[in-house]
């Protein structure tokens, strides 16, 4: 059995989400893989056997494949033992294009087996929550999760819901158990899209990862940074993995910043914010 690429991303409630702009150009990119029409039967006859890998390998014919996306350094990935990737959070039509070449490269490299932790629920639609089964909706997401139960786990995001606590509690537990047993588990510190892909102030981070962090250091896995950007608008999307280190410190907001400092040292010097000291 492959080592699983876990993916944690922890989104920010906004008013309006930037990333719901990209979305008919990213739609459009699902109808011309041909996905669409899939996903909606597989929906309707809640199918529970698809692959993300290669869903991923489709879509990255439509973001232009290695043409795109340039991704260096996956050696710094271990192959025989898990580890933590921390990674930031630029927009999405550079995100999305960059994990899923992401997943697709160190699937083929080393066999891991891509699981994405994410959010149950749009955190501006979750007034729908349990009832209909509309686009945002807990039922309607839950649903596209269970498409892929070797690959996504699904998280409560709202603290309206009634298992929000206990549904974080078993993510967070399947997670620990995923590091324990040689797992890959990927966390963006930061969860809300960046401004001109600049990482994010220091007091915007989310010290929850520096606690992953710290776990993941306890239990001897590393933690492997990993820097996304675009340096002009439309063009190549790049994936820089740096090396792998250990958090030394016990603090989780000491962490966090340590691990935001570790990907702005894999980006250039204009992306780096308060990071910019080497």
């Amino acid at each position: 059995m492959g080592v699983h690429f876990i993916i944690l991303v922890y989104y920010h409630s906004m008013p309006i989400a930037p990333e719901l702009k990209k979305l008919p150009e990213i739609i459009g990119k699902f109808n011309r893989a041909g996905m669409t029409s899939e996903l909606i039967n597989a929906l309707i006859k809640e199918e529970t056997n698809r692959d993300l890998v290669e869903d991923a390998r489709r879509l990255m014919v439509e973001f232009g494949g290695d043409k795109l996306v340039n991704i260096q350094g996956l050696e710094n990935i271990p192959k025989k033992t898990g580890c933590l990737v921390v990674f930031n959070h630029p927009n999405m039509d550079v995100l999305l294009p960059a994990l899923l070449s992401l997943m697709v490269k160190v699937h083929d490299n080393g066999g891991h087996t891509p699981t994405i932790l994410m959010g149950g629920e749009i955190p501006l639609l979750a007034k729908f929550n349990d009832t209909y089964p509309l686009p945002g909706s807990i039922k309607l997401i839950n649903k596209f999760h269970r498409l892929y139960p070797e690959n996504i786990i699904s998280v409560p995001i709202s603290t309206k819901r009634k298992d929000y606590h206990s549904g974080r509690f078993l993510a967070i537990r399947k997670t620990m158990i995923a590091l324990k047993n040689g797992n890959m588990v990927v966390v963006s510190p930061e969860g809300h899209v960046e401004k001109d892909n600049v990482i994010s102030p220091i007091d915007t981070l989310h010290s929850g990862s520096g606690g992953l962090s710290i776990m993941a250091s306890n239990l001897g896995i590393p933690v492997v940074p990993v820097g996304i950007w675009e340096m002009h608008k439309g063009e190549q999307a790049n994936v820089n993995i740096g090396k792998p280190f250990f958090v030394k410190t016990k603090d989780k907001e000491e962490a966090v910043c340590e691990l935001m400092y570790r990907v702005s040292q894999v980006m250039p010097e204009k992306f780096r914010g308060q990071f910019e000291w080497e």
